[in-house]
């Protein structure tokens, strides 16, 4: 019986000293840390679900609101918009954007639009050549692959077109909804 308490308590002091240490850790990093100047970081937005708790969603850093028509001359070269699925339906909404390209590419500050000018911004997230992405427009816990978009309502509708826009605001993949 002596032996059980004493490996209880060993095991409670490791947690304790591990907590500890892991609390140090992120605390020296997080003060010494300083964002590049020329990497804007968006503004988070906290909205609470009832079914999964409190999700975390970007606000738009840029908009484009001369969105109207497909642009004839867009060749996709690293990310095209793959398919829209269940336009219309909140609960199976989504969309599924593929790497195309060679090289590793950070989604950080690229959006997802419509021509109603609803904008998804993508967080710091890499994907790699052959990798997909989807977002979804519902509420949900975003995962690496699974994105959730956090509306109340269907954003996409039969023949809306989607644009992916880089961080510069330039179209690089558009998509018409069947």
């Amino acid at each position: 019986m002596q032996s059980w308490r004493r490996l209880f308590y060993f095991l409670l002091l490791n947690v304790l000293v591990s907590a500890v240490t892991t609390w140090a850790v992120v605390t020296i990093v997080l003060r010494n840390y300083t964002p590049p100047a020329d990497q804007a970081i968006p503004t988070l937005i906290r909205q609470t679900d009832s079914v999964d708790g409190e999700v975390v969603i970007t606000e738009p850093a840029l908009s484009n609101p001369d969105l109207t028509e497909a642009p004839q001359d867009v060749v996709a070269e690293l990310l095209e918009i793959e398919s829209v699925i269940g336009a219309g339906v909140l609960d199976t909404e989504r969309v599924v954007i593929q790497h195309i390209g060679e090289k590793e590419v950070s989604l950080f500050g690229w959006q997802l639009q419509d021509q109603d000018g609803h904008v998804y911004s993508f967080p710091a997230l890499t994907i790699f050549s052959g990798g997909a992405v989807t977002v979804f427009t519902r509420t949900g816990t975003s995962t690496v692959v699974e994105l959730f978009w956090g509306q109340d309502e269907a954003i996409w509708q039969p023949g809306e077109i989607a644009y992916l826009l880089d961080p510069q605001g330039e179209i690089q993949a558009v998509y018409t909804i069947p």
